[in-house]
């Protein structure tokens, strides 16, 4: 014959834990957060449920603390702005885009960081350098010279340029891929 739940719940609160409410000595298995906020009530089933009921979150708080936590969680407790306005707004809208000067965790810090947007821009990656010597510039070209020796190497080597002759179709094909990556990575803007 199987004891009482209640027989069985004593017995278990003598080895683990025995219920917070006053005068009862059954487990406490049920977790509940203490008014302060700081560590849990432990409650057996009957008496968690009564906690619960009469829990007030905002008991202790002035009316202006419970009105400002409640205007704060409609946006999750973040911080926002209003629209054209905080990091994407003015001069940073218009370098969303622009890899050059892409933040990475940082976008939506509210600090202006100009030492580390210079240092973002001055550094090349180890496919941009790649594509840079397979049109013999140096690492620190400009724009307007990675245009002009694409355009000067497309025209060297095509087909139509060589009056038909495919033996630099190789060379090309390896031209128009450094231009394809220094195009999207934003090196051939000006």
């Amino acid at each position: 014959m199987k004891p009482p739940a209640d027989e069985t719940s004593r017995a278990r609160a003598k080895q683990t834990r025995v219920c917070d409410e006053p005068g009862c000595d059954l487990e406490g298995a049920h977790p509940a957060p203490r008014q302060n906020g700081k560590g849990k009530h432990f409650f057996c089933e009957r008496h968690v449920s009564e906690y619960n009921r009469r829990f007030n979150f905002f008991e202790g708080m002035s009316e202006a603390e419970a009105a400002s936590f409640v205007r704060s969680e409609r946006y999750g407790h973040k911080r926002t702005w209003r629209f054209g306005g905080g990091p994407m707004g003015g001069k940073r809208s218009a370098q969303t885009h622009d890899p050059r000067r892409w933040a990475g965790r940082g976008l939506f810090d509210m600090d202006d960081m100009p030492a580390a947007e210079a240092r973002v821009e001055k550094h090349r990656s180890s496919l941009q350098l790649r594509a840079l010597r397979e049109l013999d510039l140096e690492p620190d070209a400009a724009p307007a010279e990675i245009r002009t020796r694409y355009a000067e190497y497309v025209r060297r080597f095509h087909p139509d340029s060589n009056k038909g002759d495919r033996s630099s179709e190789h060379k090309l094909d390896r031209v128009i891929r450094a231009g394809k990556l220094l195009k999207a990575s934003g090196l051939m803007r000006s």
